[in-house]
C-alpha cells in the first residue's frame, strides 16, 4: 500500500476526506469590521462551545463563535469510508449519559451497540492468548460518525455565528466587557466562554496568567488535554474476518505499540474497522498498528484496504506546544475551573472542566450546561 505524506498518517489505496458541515454554515474571518459587541463569545467550535451557543441564542443572547481550525467539531473528526464513517475521535457514548442520548434522539440519529460478541484477546511475555469472557462494557456508537451530533447541533445555528480559521489571539478584561483579539478583527462581549482545553488557552497566550488567581492559573496551566498525548489507528477491511474466528476484536497488549484495539464496524460489520490507541508517539503509527493487528489476529489483517492514524498531541490548536502534555488527571472537574473567572466574565467549558464524565462527549455536554445555567442565572 503507498504511503501518502501528510500530517494525518493516512495510508491506502485512497484518501477519504472529514466529514464538514455545509459552507453556509460558517464563514471566514471578517477582516473589514474593526470592533463589534456581541453578549457572549466562545472561543472553540467543538462540542461543547456549538451547545452552549445553541443554548444561549435559543434563550435571546447574541453570540459568535470562533474556531481556529478550519472545521467544525474539536476533537470528533469521522471521515467518510466504503460503506459508512470511521471516527478518528471520540467514537462512543455509554449508558446512562443522558445529554448525548437526548441529542441522538432530537436529532434522530442513527446509533448502534458496540460489538462485543467472542473472545478478547491478550498479548504479553511473547504469547497471544484469548479471553473467553467479556471484556467491555456495553456501550454504543454513531453509525454515521460522532461527527453526526456536531451536524446536528451547528445545523441549528443562525447563518454567521461560526467563523473558521480565525484564531482568538489574546482576551483582555475591562471594567464593563471583555474585549476579544481574533485574525479577524476584535470584539467586545460581556461574557467569554473557554471550549477548549484550559492548557491549550493558556499555552498560546489567550489568557495572561498573571490575570487570573493563582490557583486558576495552575490549574488551567496543568490540566490534561483528553486524547493530547494519544495516537489512534483505524484499519479498515473488505470484511470483519476477526468475528468469523470467533473473537470480539478488542485486543490488549501490555508493552505493545497499541495498548488497546477494538471492533469499530458499522452495523452488520459494514464497513469493517478494527482501531486502537497508543500512548506514545510513533515514528509510523500506520506501519506500527498494521503490524500488531497481524501479530494479533493473523495473515489477513496484513492486508487493511485502507489505514489512518492521527496523532493528537501534533494537531493544530489541539494540544499544548509550550506546557507539554502533563498527567495532572486529579485537575479533571477542578473547582477552580468549573466556576467562572473575572467577576463571572470568563467561563470554562470543555470536557476536562466537567465534574460528569470528564473527556467524553457527555463530559462536553455537561461543561456546556453548567456553563449556560452560570450566564443565564446572571
Amino acid at each position: 500500500m503507498p504511503v501518502l505524506p501528510n500530517d494525518f498518517g493516512w495510508r491506502g489505496d485512497s484518501v477519504a476526506q472529514w466529514s464538514t458541515l455545509r459552507p453556509a454554515r460558517w464563514a471566514p474571518p471578517d477582516d473589514a469590521s474593526p470592533v463589534s459587541d456581541v453578549d457572549v463569545v466562545v472561543v472553540g467550535a467543538g462540542i461543547s462551545g456549538l451547545a452552549v451557543a445553541d443554548g444561549l441564542i435559543r434563550a435571546g443572547r447574541s453570540v459568535r463563535v470562533f474556531e481556529a481550525g478550519p472545521s467544525l467539531g474539536g476533537r470528533i473528526r469521522s471521515v467518510e469510508v466504503p460503506g459508512g464513517h470511521a471516527d478518528l475521535g471520540p467514537t462512543w457514548f455509554w449508558p446512562g449519559e443522558q445529554r448525548v442520548a437526548r441529542l441522538v434522539d432530537e436529532f434522530g440519529l442513527p446509533v448502534h451497540d458496540q460489538w462485543t460478541t467472542g473472545d478478547a484477546l491478550v498479548a504479553a511475555d511473547g504469547e497471544v492468548r484469548r479471553i473467553d469472557r467479556p471484556v467491555m462494557p456495553p456501550s454504543y456508537r454513531f453509525t454515521n460518525g460522532a461527527i453526526s451530533l456536531v451536524d446536528g447541533l451547528a445545523g441549528r445555528l443562525p447563518s454567521g455565528t461560526v467563523t473558521v480559521d480565525c484564531p482568538v489571539t489574546r482576551v483582555e478584561r475591562a471594567t464593563a466587557h471583555l474585549t476579544v483579539h481574533t485574525s479577524g478583527g476584535a470584539w467586545t462581549a460581556g461574557a467569554v466562554i473557554i471550549a477548549v482545553p484550559p492548557s491549550l488557552a493558556m499555552d498560546s497566550g489567550m489568557i495572561d496568567p498573571d490575570h487570573l488567581e493563582p490557583s486558576v492559573a495552575e490549574a488551567a496551566s496543568s490540566i490534561p488535554v483528553w486524547m493530547g498525548g494519544v495516537t489512534k489507528a483505524v484499519a479498515i477491511y473488505p470484511e470483519p474476518f476477526w468475528r468469523q474466528l470467533g473473537l470480539s476484536g478488542t485486543a490488549f497488549g501490555p508493552g505493545q505499540p497499541f495498548g488497546e484495539v477494538h471492533d469499530m464496524s458499522g452495523p452488520n460489520g459494514t464497513p469493517a474497522v478494527l482501531f486502537g490507541f497508543a500512548q506514545a508517539p510513533l515514528a509510523d503509527p500506520a506501519e506500527a498498528f498494521v503490524g500488531q493487528l497481524t501479530a494479533l489476529f493473523g495473515p489477513k489483517a496484513a492486508e487493511p484496504a485502507q489505514v489512518l492514524a492521527v496523532d493528537w498531541g501534533r494537531q493544530p490548536f489541539t494540544a499544548p506546544t509550550r506546557l507539554g502534555h502533563t498527567n495532572r488527571y486529579d485537575l479533571y472537574g477542578s473547582p477552580h475551573l468549573t466556576k467562572p473567572s473575572w467577576a463571572g466574565r470568563l467561563h470554562w467549558a470543555s470536557t476536562e472542566t466537567a465534574t460528569t464524565a470528564p473527556g467524553h462527549i457527555e463530559g462536553a455536554l455537561a461543561a456546556a450546561e453548567r456553563t449556560l445555567g452560570a450566564l443565564l442565572a446572571g
